[in-house]
């Protein structure tokens, strides 16, 4: 009894050193500063004016910015050739893959949208160059307010989250100052791929209790995460989603089904017993190693003496990367681990890379992934634990 009291002990002290490592990674907690986190009146967030190189790329300085508004600001000769909009200030619970996506929209005098910057965010650069490369940000120009309030924007399939935060974002400022209500507020998540996503995961939870009786219930359900959860639909759990949800909060609507996915991983193995849920029955990636592991029967499995370091591998992986959060040091590691490989059109060379060793090497051992490096399945582990 006391080994497991001691456990607990460590495994809450061990995801506490998550939350350091969130708030170091992000200089937030939910949403609030870390420096504000312990003051009794926090200040409100700051929404800051453009920079100088950003203004540069607009043809503006800052001698001939004026502020209007909470983030918003007028140029030119009695402050009528146009003016620059933080997103920031209007668009409060608007979340992409790693949080807020913040952007500069330049207006000219009749509030059409004539140039966007992307302000610094914690967004997969990949997936940000794809959004640009597809013409989601283009596709806001030149349009008066009530046409925008009007448009249905496209969003690119498998960056939809972040795709969908700056579509929303746009929306919700040109909303802000023009006093025009969207006419179609609800396209950022009630799609199909959410409703098959959510099925899924109810056909994993019912199928979780008939394991034992059916192998085949097994292999069916495993083909459904891969193919539905991680191929169609892009949804999983990652270190960058629980560090910018860490950082700053989640928005609930746009994020249901991860919120499940979550909120499985911890009720399962505390109510009834499943250890690992997430990892055994719901991760996209763990099914598809244990696919690719029905490839062949023969297997290697370590020796005792490489499988007292191995079993340790996991838990060395995690604190490094909390260690080079805490540090600054390669802060954007995060996003290469390789489940984003499924949002394939997107994925950087590297996470295709790793994703790759990580399938070919599960042919001839179980689940290599999820048992010797994953940094997710071990705050999950921890939590669980706790």
């Amino acid at each position: 009894m006391q080994n497991k009291y001691i456990e607990s002990i460590a495994n809450t002290v061990l995801l506490l050193l998550f939350f350091m490592a969130a708030v170091s990674y992000n200089g937030k907690l939910l949403g609030r500063k870390a420096e504000d986190l312990f003051k009794k009146n926090a200040e409100t967030k700051v929404i800051l004016s453009p920079a100088k190189s950003q203004l540069s790329q607009f043809g503006l300085s800052n001698s001939a910015l004026q502020e209007k508004s909470r983030g918003v600001w007028t140029f030119g000769k009695n402050a009528e050739n146009g003016s620059i909009i933080n997103t920031l200030a209007f668009s409060k619970g608007i979340y992409g893959f790693a949080g807020p996506v913040p952007m500069f929209l330049l207006l000219d005098k009749n509030m059409q949208i004539q140039q966007i910057i992307l302000d610094e965010n914690n967004e997969t650069p990949d997936f940000l160059e794809s959004i640009k490369e597809e013409g989601v940000i283009d596709q806001w120009l030149n349009k008066s307010p009530a046409e925008i309030m009007e448009l249905k924007p496209d969003a690119i399939s498998g960056a939809t989250l972040t795709s969908n935060a700056i579509n929303r974002s746009i929306k919700a400022s040109i909303a802000g100052i023009s006093n025009t209500a969207s006419t179609n507020q609800w396209y950022a998540f009630a799609d199909l791929k959410t409703v098959a996503a959510i099925l899924v995961l109810l056909s994993g939870l019912l199928i979780s209790f008939r394991a034992k009786k059916s192998k085949k219930l097994r292999t069916i359900q495993l083909s459904l995460n891969t193919l539905v959860l991680g191929l169609w639909c892009g949804k999983f759990i990652s270190l960058q989603t629980l560090l910018g949800w860490t950082s700053n909060g989640m928005n609930l609507l746009t994020s249901i089904v991860v919120f499940i996915m979550l909120l499985l991983a911890l009720v399962m193995p505390l109510f009834f017993k499943k250890k690992a849920y997430y990892c055994t029955w719901v991760c996209p990636f763990g099914s598809a190693q244990e696919l690719a592991g029905k490839l062949s029967k023969r297997k290697w499995h370590p020796g005792k003496k490489l499988m007292r370091i191995l079993k340790h591998s996991q838990t060395a992986v995690t604190l490094s990367l909390f260690f080079c959060l805490w540090m600054g040091i390669a802060t954007d590691i995060a996003n290469y681990e390789p489940f984003s490989a499924f949002l394939f059109k997107h994925a950087s060379p590297i996470v295709l890379c790793v994703a790759g060793i990580g399938l070919l090497t599960a042919i001839v051992t179980p689940r290599p992934w999820c048992r010797f490096v994953c940094p997710t399945g071990q705050v999950l582990n921890w939590a669980n634990k706790m």
